[in-house]
């Protein structure tokens, strides 16, 4: 009987096995697998792999693989007769490793026990604060019989912030923590931890804004603002804006007035600090959100037959009832449909859009993976946002950026109806060969604007330019200095200092703040003493940023005409009180002097012009 020669062909740490792996049934494999990261980031990868033949026809000579690293070093690889010849090329983002055994694995049921080792780079990441750790997702096999895999860090990490999927068993020992995962839980996704729950950065913006217009203009630029997962403080804005508002979307607009051709600088310095865990604890998204981030934009075309057509068929192959279930099986088919381009980064991005994206697979940046992520999920129904910022990466080439000469990137978010907005990004689940980039995203993603009511606008930091210029505006650095954000409001109460009675008066109240973050939502209320309010004495101050003022209008009066007191006006915003003293003054002494000297004079007019009269008129009686 002719025996067939088969090299055993597997990818082990990838994101999928090639077709023609074995013949089905004709080899089984087996791995133990340590993941051990030294104290300065180099993990070493241990695999005890168990080759077994099922057939009596076929035979293995050499074992490839290929791992989802482009730093890999060290590669060494043996079984019981010794050491095995290894070698190795990179291919893309990922290194090819070939094996040659010193022995056939033939003959039924014959078993080749044999160790792989190897050191990377790729799989820890010390970001200024954090310690982060990813394992790529194993490719499922009918012929991969088990998978153990033991994650072991330094205990000088620090206690896991964040650890997905949950790991089967947390032991200590030997300044070690040990995590353990198996076969079921490495299929469905890749291991992602993290040690430290805290990132800070520091940022140093600038924006080119020009006025082209034959008159002068009110524009606006976005800053980096606060969200769910970041807070943000500004030290500087130069010059200083006429004001800073908040969109639907959550961005802080910061505004400003330009003349007529006129080009304006302008710097924002200021520090940012992202979080793990959502800062909201009872998220809640309103029916007018919840209606405008599943609508259809430019972009997004929710309405296309082919974007509603793969819909049904990827909800067909993951029935689902829950809107996280849905957005899963949405996001795992953009993961694999999609094949990031790095070509595309050569010359100035055009972007896609999502149906332009779904009809050419090939030539996806982080655009195309967040746009078609962001119309499908709309089309389910499931409240879909784009975000824009700067992601850290040591890597490129696993975990790229896409957006102006690659300084930014995209990825998007959607609401969890538990957990509120969630960010996840397909695109560097997709290029690091299926690290968990869905369940728990790192502390890396630092937003610069959010669109969700537009697929275009607005635009985020890095992108205002004059025409034909090509600068660095975005400098962001990790930064070890932690800080605590301090709001600082100060009311002006506009109003007269004294008052008629009887008649209706109007205050404004400004609320600035100077502080270095924004003000959140406070109760706004005004004690007018004795004076009468017209309308409602309370509001909510709303959110105001750092640099932006708020102004609220009051109707008072008082009783009757006749009321005479000194009164003192009393705003309170969240627990702070300002002050305004008034003068009230009756009608009738506030006008007596003078309406009994205008009455006297007029009616001294009246009699001498009546005298005058008669005198004229008897005159030219006279005459006749």
């Amino acid at each position: 009987m002719t025996k067939k020669i088969l090299i055993a062909v597997i990818f082990s740490l990838f994101l999928f096995l090639p077709q023609t792996v074995f013949a089905e049934g004709e080899f089984a494999t087996a791995y133990d697998v340590v993941y051990d990261v030294d104290e300065v980031g180099v993990t070493t990868v241990t695999e005890k792999i168990s080759l077994r033949n099922l057939t009596s026809e076929s035979y293995a000579t050499e074992f490839k693989l290929t791992i989802g690293s482009t730093q890999v070093f060290d590669i060494k690889a043996s079984d019981p007769g010794g050491t095995l010849d290894v070698s190795s090329k990179p291919e893309d983002n990922l290194t090819a490793i070939n094996i040659k055994f010193n022995q056939q694995v033939a003959g039924l049921g014959k078993v080749l026990p044999w160790t792989l080792s190897f050191k990377s780079k790729d799989f820890a990441e010390k970001s200024g604060k954090v310690w982060q750790v990813w394992i790529p997702r194993i490719a499922p096999s009918t012929n991969l019989e088990s998978y153990n895999l033991t994650l072991a860090v330094p205990q000088s990490f620090g206690e896991p912030s964040s650890i997905s999927p949950s790991p089967k068993s947390q032991t200590f020992s030997s300044g070690k923590i040990f995590l353990t995962f198996d076969k079921s839980q490495l299929v469905s996704s890749g291991v992602s931890a993290n040690f430290g729950t805290i990132q800070l950065f520091d940022f140093d913006l600038i924006y080119h804004l020009e006025n082209k217009n034959l008159v002068p203009i009110l524009t606006k630029l976005t800053l980096p603002p606060d969200t769910v997962y970041q807070d943000v403080v500004y030290h500087r804005i130069d010059p200083k804006p006429l004001n800073v508002t908040l969109d639907n979307d959550g961005n802080f607009l910061a505004w400003y007035k330009i003349g007529r051709g006129q080009k304006l600088d302008v710097k924002v310095i200021g520090s940012a600090k992202l979080y793990t865990k959502s800062k909201v604890q009872n998220p809640v998204l309103s029916d007018a959100l919840r209606d405008k981030y599943t609508k259809g934009d430019k972009y997004w075309e929710t309405d296309n037959p082919q974007i509603t057509g793969k819909l049904n068929e990827i909800l067909e192959e993951n029935p689902a009832e829950d809107s996280t279930s849905r957005a899963k099986a949405i996001f795992n088919y953009v993961v694999n449909a999609l094949k990031y381009n790095q070509d595309r980064l050569k010359d100035d991005i055009e972007r896609l859009g999502a149906v332009t994206a779904l009809n050419n697979p090939d030539s996806a940046v982080c655009m195309e993976f967040t746009d078609l992520f962001i119309a499908l999920a709309r089309a389910a129904g499931i409240p879909t946002r784009e975000l824009e910022g700067y992601a850290y990466t040591v890597n490129p080439a696993l975990r790229p950026l896409s957006l102006n000469k690659d300084i930014l990137h995209a990825w998007p978010e959607y609401w969890d109806e538990k957990r509120g907005w969630v960010m996840v990004d397909p695109t560097w689940q997709n290029t690091t060969g299926g690290v968990d980039y869905f369940n728990k995203l790192d502390l890396n993603h630092f937003v610069f604007a959010v669109k969700g009511s537009s697929s275009v606008a607005p635009i985020p930091a890095g992108s205002y330019k004059f025409d034909g210029e090509d600068s660095r505006d975005v400098k962001v650095t990790l930064s070890e200095n932690d800080f605590l954000g301090k709001p600082q409001i100060d009311a002006e109460i506009i109003a007269p200092n004294s008052v008629i009675a009887g008649f209706p008066v109007k205050i404004k109240v400004k609320i600035q703040n100077s502080g270095n973050a924004f003000y959140p939502p406070q109760p706004l209320t005004l004690d007018a003493g004795r004076l009468a309010v017209l309308d409602s004495a309370s509001y909510n101050s709303g959110v105001i940023p750092s640099y932006g003022w708020a102004e609220f209008e009051f109707k008072l009066r008082t009783k009757s005409l006749f009321d005479s007191y000194q009164d003192q006006i009393v705003i309170t915003v969240g627990n702070q009180k300002f002050t305004k003293d008034m003068t009230v003054a009756p009608f009738v002494l506030f006008r007596t002097i003078p309406l009994m000297i205008g009455g006297a004079v007029g009616f001294m007019v009246l009699v001498y012009l009546s005298v005058l009269g008669l005198h004229f008129y008897r005159f030219r009686l006279r005459k006749k």
